[in-house]
């Protein structure tokens, strides 16, 4: 079975939003090749809808010499979770996932044969996998920065996780990785 695995940046008072405004100054090679692990694994992305309309007006026009992922992202199948969007043409390989049973979608991609699912950003979208049991890995990439405003990963339900491991990079950058149980 796939294992849906997160990553997320996090400022030091744990806001998780916004990361573009200041996590940018953390992003050395050693971190970013740290972060490029997520992709081995993978073959499938799922996003939330306000993280693919602003990464399906990006991604399809870099390449992995500007982004190292852009190549992965653009080739990658693409599932889409909303209740909002009727329609995901305008990124190649995407699906959308909308209606009464979005669990039981993503469940059934679960068990499709493969590589891991990678959700990058999509903040309400890992908030409600956590809530529904389904997210199995959660990977914190930790900045030596106080953003002072944002949303934080919390929303209200405590969610126990056991730490698998650590690492700290010479910028101050810590990453956490974080498994899930099945609730």
């Amino acid at each position: 079975m796939k294992k849906i695995v997160a990553g997320l940046f996090v400022s030091l008072d744990g806001v998780v939003e916004s990361p573009e405004k200041w996590s940018m100054p953390y992003s050395t090679p050693e971190v970013t090749a740290s972060l490029m692990r997520l992709f081995e694994d993978a073959d499938t992305a799922l996003l939330g809808r306000h993280t693919y309309q602003m990464w399906s007006g990006f991604f399809p026009h870099v390449t992995n010499e500007q982004v190292p992922t852009a190549d992965w992202m653009n080739a990658a199948p693409k599932y889409v979770v909303s209740s909002t969007l009727t329609g995901v043409q305008e990124w190649r390989n995407s699906h959308l996932i909308t209606g009464a049973d979005v669990a039981g979608q993503i469940q059934e991609l679960k068990r499709q044969p493969g590589g891991n699912i990678n959700v990058g950003g999509s903040v309400t979208l890992v908030q409600w996998l956590m809530r529904n049991g389904l997210l199995d890995e959660l990977y914190l990439q930790i900045d030596p920065v106080v953003a002072g405003t944002g949303r934080t990963l919390a929303d209200g339900e405590q969610i126990p996780m056991t730490l698998a491991s650590t690492r700290s990079f010479n910028n101050g950058v810590i990453e956490a990785h974080y498994t899930l149980q099945a609730r």
